[in-house]
């Protein structure tokens, strides 16, 4: 866990005190004063390779290690508000521009709790189906979205110790529906696990699944991928949907698609409460390439919250008539509780993404 800390620097003869209380993740400006960076671990900073050490501003320490106000990403403009950069720069945000707009809905959930949601809420939303079963079921157990009209994002554990055969798109009870509005089955072709995934500890848990045709219905909508190294504040309402249980006690998947308000944590809160899972699946802390969200009310009891099934599901930013997916459904502990939901940001994943999704431009 991030400690506030004070330092004294002995430079040219003087004395001064900095205070370093900047955590990973946090804004931050560089040494001329005027651009803004983003506080990372210095190991994980590769554009200051090329810049003196003198010229580092430090944002704070994990143990030894420096964590250091790292410039932005080239192609992403860093700002401090909730909404995507409207600069088009990257693949991804050009593609993005394409796309057709979601059909008019609430930017958030209306009321407390999850509720069932439409296929239109969702018309990126994707649900993977592993083995065919004895009965007309397969098994699905994971969620993913659709970012280009041939390629999921989902969750690299949804790949183990089984990978999906296909995904079903375009409706929002997977079995009762109706035979004049059938689901979009469509088979997976191949998968991209992102090369530095690990499973224990939980790291880099972001997949790529190629379907093995273009998707051409007009109703199935690509997502766009949120490129702002920021994340939202907590105080800007996201949405979470999935399958996935609805009950703590019984991780049973739902038939029926459900949504939820929540917002990000605080990295040293959420901090806080992870140092305390002791699991060989966790580090005790988030990366950077993740994030924590929890549905919450005014009197802080949960509200919404991702739970077995939702995994690879979307965690998502509604603006102007796009959905703009911001973190990756991982992990979490307790459903229902207090514990948060740990997502992988999707910014820090994005040239990565880009070099699978679009290599051909």
């Amino acid at each position: 866990m991030l400690t506030l800390l004070r330092f004294q620097l002995i430079w040219c003869g003087l004395i001064i005190a900095v205070k370093l209380d900047r955590f990973e993740g946090d804004s931050c400006n560089l040494a001329n004063g005027v651009s803004v960076g983003v506080c990372r671990l210095a190991g994980e900073c590769s554009q200051l390779k090329s810049v003196p050490k003198k010229d580092w501003i430090t944002c704070s320490f994990i143990v030894n290690d420096p964590v250091v106000c790292c410039p932005e990403r080239a192609d992403s403009k860093l700002t401090l508000s909730a909404a995507p950069q409207s600069r088009i720069s990257s693949k991804s945000e050009l593609k993005c521009a394409t796309f057709p707009e979601t059909p008019q809905a609430a930017d958030h959930i209306t009321g407390s709790g999850s509720t069932e949601a439409m296929a239109d809420d969702f018309p990126h939303i994707a649900a993977l189906g592993y083995s065919v079963q004895t009965n007309r079921e397969s098994l699905f157990r994971c969620g993913a979205s659709l970012i280009s009209h041939q390629y999921l994002l989902s969750a690299a554990h949804c790949l183990y110790p089984e990978q999906p055969i296909f995904a079903r798109l375009g409706v929002s009870n997977l079995f009762n529906y109706s035979s004049n509005d059938p689901p979009v089955d469509v088979g997976i072709e191949s998968v991209f696990i992102h090369p530095n995934y690990s499973s224990k500890p939980l790291m880099n848990d972001i997949a790529l699944l190629k379907l093995n045709r273009t998707i051409t219905e007009p109703f199935l909508i690509p997502a766009c991928l949120f490129a702002n190294l920021t994340d939202p504040a907590p105080n800007v309402n996201l949405s979470i949907a999935g399958w996935g249980s609805t009950d703590p006690n019984d991780f049973e998947m739902s038939s029926v698609l459900r949504k939820a308000n929540v917002t990000t944590l605080d990295r040293a809160v959420c901090n806080g409460t992870l140092s305390r899972d002791k699991s060989r699946r966790s580090t005790g802390q988030l990366q950077t390439t993740q994030l924590c969200a929890l549905g919450r009310n005014e009197d802080n009891e949960t509200t919404g919250d991702t739970c077995v099934g939702d995994s690879g599901g979307p965690l998502e930013l509604a603006h102007a008539r796009r959905r703009y997916i911001v973190g990756v459904t991982s992990n979490g502990k307790l459903c229902g509780s207090s514990w948060p939901g740990v997502y992988s940001r999707v910014a820090y994943y994005l040239d990565w993404i880009e070099s699978v999704v679009w290599q051909d431009g």
